[in-house]
């Protein structure tokens, strides 16, 4: 039972991240695609396990003094490697896929393929220092990869549809730079193992205010496709002779004199409000929390010794109906913030 539950709450926080991202896609994602980028993510992390260890092992005759041993072990141990796998994924897997049409899908399938090399990692974290490793993970390590996912991913979108290739060569080095600077940045405040871990969180910060930024530009640029969904009105035949307002459809022989149109429907700008931002937070950390709840509950659960008499199936049954409750309602609340409310719509 413990097991099961450390395995989620190492899982839980990726998911939901990942869940967010693509919740607000507004042309989303083939499954297909985006299943296969996430898995590709958790594969890369075992040979980058391994290169980690073969570069450690070099690296160690150098890893003398604080910020020395920090830096070198933060870049070319974990920072580098990493995320140029995370960028191989992205590059040498996603980039020529059809489904790969607008910038703001390299912020989708970088967020995705970094989601899926952080829930592998933060299994192996977890399973060796438990809860508390698995919460502080939960605040800091998987939004962080998640960010280096869509810095990479938003400067790899852009690229994707330059039309020089000194441009193209800029973006994308720009986004694998960034990402690695970053990563390295993250990491080397918290290998110095000294009272200079309190700068973590101000990176993170800098790191989700970067690509937070950055995925706000490209949502703002981004046109909804909507294939099937039009709107037919009736409109003057010189109007609908000059092809102005859209695709003719056929003409309707009871309306000789007129034509129909084919209009696509454009969204709205919605904002998102303060009050579908608190059930979005208060959603996760109940998710997190109650994850938290269950494994209190098993380890006690764990001392029981078979064959259980009734008082402990009644009492395991209460264990999960006390956490299973929230649980579900904690999911209820992140599904509806996701649902809104938002801000009154104003024109495209």
């Amino acid at each position: 039972m413990s097991a099961f539950v450390l395995g989620g709450s190492a899982i839980v926080p990726s998911l939901l991240l990942l869940w967010y991202i693509l919740a607000r896609d507004k042309n989303p994602e083939p499954r297909s695609l985006l299943v296969k980028t996430f898995l590709l993510g958790v594969f890369i992390c075992l040979p980058v396990a391994l290169l980690e260890e073969v570069i450690q092992g070099l690296l160690r005759p150098w890893l003398s003094g604080m910020w020395r041993a920090a830096w070198l072990e933060a870049l070319f141990v974990a920072a580098i490697p990493e995320e140029v796998f995370k960028f191989l994924v992205l590059f040498g897997y996603v980039w020529r896929k059809p489904a790969f049409n607008e910038p703001l899908d390299g912020v989708v399938y970088g967020a995705t393929a970094s989601l899926g090399f952080a829930t592998l990692e933060n299994i192996f974290y977890v399973s060796e220092g438990g809860m508390g490793v698995a919460l502080a993970r939960a605040l800091s390590s998987v939004p962080a990869h998640a960010f280096f996912g869509v810095v990479m991913g938003a400067h790899t979108g852009r690229a994707r549809f330059c039309e020089t290739e000194s441009e193209r060569f800029r973006l994308l080095s720009t986004g694998l730079i960034g990402a690695i600077a970053l990563h390295a940045a993250y990491d080397a405040v918290l290998l110095t193992r000294s009272e200079f871990v309190l700068l973590m969180p101000v990176v993170l910060f800098v790191t989700v205010f970067w690509g937070r930024r950055l995925y706000k530009r490209l949502q703002a640029e981004q046109v909804r496709v909507l294939p099937e969904v039009t709107e037919q009105i009736l409109v003057p035949e010189w109007m609908r002779a000059a092809g102005g307002m859209g695709r003719a459809l056929p003409a309707d022989p009871s309306v000789p004199s007129t034509g129909l149109v084919q209009i696509p429907l454009e969204p709205p700008v919605v904002e998102r409000t303060w009050w579908s931002w608190c059930k979005l937070i208060l959603g996760g950390l109940g998710l997190s929390f109650s994850s938290f709840v269950l494994l209190g509950a098993s380890m006690g659960v764990s001392g029981w010794k078979t064959p259980w008499g009734l008082a402990e199936i009644v009492s395991l049954g209460v264990v999960l109906l006390m956490v299973g409750l929230p649980s579900v309602g904690s999911f209820l609340i992140f599904r509806s913030g996701l649902r809104g409310p938002f801000a009154p719509a104003r024109g495209p």
